[in-house]
């Protein structure tokens, strides 16, 4: 069974739209819609979001044997192998993860702009 159909299998038995399963990762419901139809596979963030949101193993979604794909919190070989099998070119950044990064730099910078504002303001006194 392909991981795309067990994320839909999985997202069913908790009675969840792909909607509802996108807004809760903070990502678009194509995106959803493209992993459970196998047109692409998420990176190991977003796969983990999942497992955690659907709360099931990792190893339930990409393994049919009794390999484990994650012990210690770090992908075994056979975990790689089955995830460059969709996408030769193993990338853990998808573009969700850039947009989400660059909106909390933004937001990073910002506090400290204000932070230093109040500094300055508490030195004048």
């Amino acid at each position: 069974m392909s991981l795309g159909t067990k994320v839909r299998q999985f997202r069913e038995a908790k009675r969840l739209s792909q909607d509802d399963l996108a807004l809760r990762l903070d990502v678009t419901q194509s995106t959803i819609s493209n992993i459970e139809s196998d047109k692409s596979i998420p990176n190991s963030i977003l796969l983990n979001k999942i497992a955690q949101e659907l709360e099931v193993d990792i190893n339930d979604l990409l393994n049919d044997s009794s390999n484990n794909i994650m012990t210690n919190n770090e992908f075994s070989d056979h975990a790689v192998a089955a995830i460059n099998q969709y996408n030769p070119t193993f990338n853990i950044q998808s573009p969700e993860l850039i947009e989400s990064i660059l909106k909390n730099q933004e937001q990073m910078a910002r506090l400290m702009e204000s932070q230093n504002k109040l500094i300055e303001a508490l030195l004048k006194k």
